[in-house]
């Protein structure tokens, strides 16, 4: 666990007598930079337009854009790249080759301009959107995962009339061609499409261009640049929806200039001589924030390959100054670098374990991430064979990151690591820790400059925004135990409001008023506390929270978070509900980790469903959970009494995860009924013959 100590001045300006008591809010944080008001538009750029431009002003020439050449055998070669200048002129071609084969369509609300972007991260999606912004338009990003229901959906309610995709999507569109009567023009990138695949579409309705055949038209016949103003809405982007129709966030221009400002002002930016892999979703407003921001620098941008599995490849190719990720991604580098090293056994595993150690001690001391010998001797190594040794930023966010990994990613890259936490309704980032000063973790850090932050007590959860001590202990009659808890500044939802909030979601208007309230404060349904230096730390959920038989409220993303410390633990699903005492869990075993217990068991890892089933082995679990939620200082009832193990991983494919990778709980409910009714009939039985475990 990170040390708590810091270096780092305070985070937060409090603006004095800005607490409304009568109302249960706290006082209102600001950025230390910004005590006046949030910043708006940079001073040189209000749009994702003029954002692009500058970097073409400051790197005109200089390779911009990169994708990976792959070969007839599937292999990929080394980045070849467009210019800046290159990159704005295949733009602007775009652009006025929208406006001629009239591929943009009319929104019937807030009379937009959009079009639908429907594949993984490449180089012909930054070019069709600044071509897209060159005449006014809106984009409307879907992810590839997504299949034809969530497609038709998002079409069908924004009203679009062309589709930018890769053939790998066509077979899916044809699909929502018969229930959205919009969808008449795909514009596919990757060169020509079969005649067959052509034909099909053709008898759908639906006219197919190459990505090519637009831009040439725009060429041939070249439109003035049309360009937003900061108030037209640059790009819905579509939360991931755990339950119901997903809701589509409008972001404005000045919106994403703004986010892009305050992020900027702390340390997430990039330079003319930085490197950016883009692999995240550009669905998703983390990584659509990121490549605004890696453009406006005049940063060279390369593009993955489109699979996951090859992602180290690209990285190693590559070689990025600036890497943001997500812990999901961040958790796996981790377990792989520390379970190599630990299985290697003899030397290896000893000098490893002994300059970890000595790297998080120094850091936790206050000095700093470099260490001049366990850097040449160990670390330098990993980080070149990760393709992360020149490094100079990480950015984590997205969600919750542990604090042990955290501190490792610093001291195994010998770099400075953010994590930043926002929503898609602030545009991404919302706070940022300061990864050069403070040597702390554990916390998301302060308010970015664009927006400002405070609590609203959540009375029924025991939440107030005043409180002044939190995770304090509590003896045989209810009261405090002195020395336990941590000190704060106050505890409650947490709520944003500023230059970065989103301006709706798209013909949801009761949706909207319930996130944004009368005074613009953007409610985020996280609980948080302030730690006394203008920290903000992440400690529950208001959402996704259920109150057990004998009348104990419960939120299960909190105790998963804690349960994800176990070294068994790749995912889990905790569930109870109001009919049931205790809760029980799903747990998707970590692979390494579940052969490593089977070849010292002597038991046949081969078949992983059937090793999931071996009841030894669940004990072994359950007992871990039990003890790290001791740890965590978990609750009795908030421990899981039952656990079944999982042979196969939530994913996108099997309707278990948001495409943005979050648990849908309600589908995993359905998906895991029979097991969930299971572990609660052994438990009853259990607990009427005495065996109960847990108790």
């Amino acid at each position: 666990m990170g040390s708590q100590s810091s270096t780092q001045k305070n985070y937060s300006f409090i603006v004095p007598n800005s607490e409304v008591p009568e109302k249960g809010h706290g006082p209102i944080h600001r950025h230390p930079s910004r005590p006046e008001e949030p910043v708006k538009v940079l001073p040189d750029a209000t749009t994702l337009w003029e954002t692009f431009n500058n970097g073409v002003k400051k790197s005109g020439d200089n390779p911009g854009l990169g994708t990976r050449p792959i070969d007839a055998d599937g292999k990929a070669g080394d980045y070849e790249w467009i210019t800046y200048n290159q990159a704005l002129e295949k733009a602007t071609n775009f652009g006025s080759g929208v406006v001629n084969l009239k591929l943009l369509a009319k929104t019937e609300v807030g009379d937009m301009n959009v079009m639908a972007f429907y594949m993984k991260n490449r180089m012909e999606w930054t070019v069709a959107e600044q071509g897209c912004y060159s005449q006014n338009g809106t984009t409307v990003p879907l992810y590839d995962t997504l299949g034809v229901s969530s497609v038709s959906f998002i079409i069908s309610q924004t009203g679009c009339s062309s589709v930018l995709c890769t053939e790998a999507e066509i077979k899916t569109l044809i699909g929502v061609k018969d229930n959205c009567s919009s969808l008449t023009n795909l514009i596919v990138c990757g060169g020509a499409i079969s005649d067959e695949l052509k034909g099909e579409c053709t008898s759908k309705g639906l006219t197919v261009y190459t990505f090519e055949e637009v831009e040439a038209n725009g060429k041939a016949n070249p439109q003035p640049v049309n360009p937003p103003s900061p108030e037209t809405v640059c790009t819905f982007c579509y939360t991931s929806g755990t339950t119901g129709d997903p809701k589509g966030a409008m972001l404005t221009h000045a919106n994403m200039v703004a986010d892009l400002y305050g992020a900027a002002i702390s340390n997430i930016n990039f330079f003319p001589e930085d490197v950016h892999l883009s692999y995240l979703p550009l669905a998703h407003v983390f990584e659509r924030i990121v490549l605004a921001s890696a453009l406006y620098s005049g940063a060279r941008v390369g593009y993955f390959q489109g699979e996951t599995l090859k992602l180290l490849e690209d990285l190693a190719a590559l070689r990025p100054t600036v890497f943001p990720s997500v812990p999901r991604l961040l958790n796996k580098i981790y377990d792989k670098i520390v379970g190599g090293a630990q299985s290697a056994g003899g030397v290896k595993t000893a000098l490893f374990n002994m300059a970890l150690q000595s790297k998080l001690s120094n850091l936790h001391a206050g000095n700093g991430v470099t260490h001049v010998v366990w850097d040449k001797l160990v670390f330098g190594k990993i980080a070149a064979r990760v393709g992360l040794d020149r490094c100079r930023l990480m950015v984590t966010g997205s969600a919750p990151i542990a604090a042990h990994v955290f501190d490792f990613l610093r001291v195994a890259f010998s770099t400075v690591v953010i994590e930043g936490y926002g929503q898609t309704e602030t545009c991404a980032a919302a706070t940022a820790s300061d990864g050069s000063t403070d040597w702390s973790s554990g916390h998301v850090g302060g308010p970015v400059a664009c927006n400002e932050i405070r609590l609203e007590s959540v009375e029924d959860m025991g939440y107030k925004w005043d409180d002044t001590m939190h995770g304090q202990e509590l003896d045989e009659n209810n009261k405090p135990i002195e020395g336990t808890g941590i000190p704060c500044l106050g505890r409650g939802e947490v709520c944003f409001r500023g230059n970065n909030i989103f301006a709706g979601y798209y013909k949801m208007e009761e949706k909207t008023k319930e996130t944004i309230d009368d005074d613009g404060w953007c409610h985020s349904g996280d609980i948080g506390i302030w730690l006394p230096n203008g920290q903000l730390k992440l400690v529950d959920r208001k959402k996704n929270i259920f109150k057990l038989a004998q009348g104990e409220y419960v939120a299960a993303e909190k105790i998963e978070n804690i349960y994800a410390r176990s070294k068994w633990v790749a995912q889990s699903f905790v569930y109870g509900d109001s009919l049931q005492s205790v809760l029980v869990g799903i747990v998707v075993p970590d692979p390494d980790v579940l052969k490593s217990w089977a070849e010292k068991n002597n038991v046949d890892a081969e078949d992983k469903s059937k090793l999931c089933q071996n009841e030894e082995l669940k004990k072994e679990v359950l007992a871990d959970l039990k003890a790290i939620g001791k740890e965590a200082k978990l609750h009795g009832f908030e421990m899981i009494k039952r656990v079944h193990l999982a042979a196969e991983e939530f994913s996108v494919e099997n309707n278990l995860l948001t495409p943005t990778f979050k648990l849908k709980r309600n589908e995993a409910k359905k998906f895991f009924k029979t097991q969930i009714d299971e572990m609660y009939s052994e438990f009853a039985v259990a607990g009427q013959t005495g065996l109960s475990q847990g108790k």
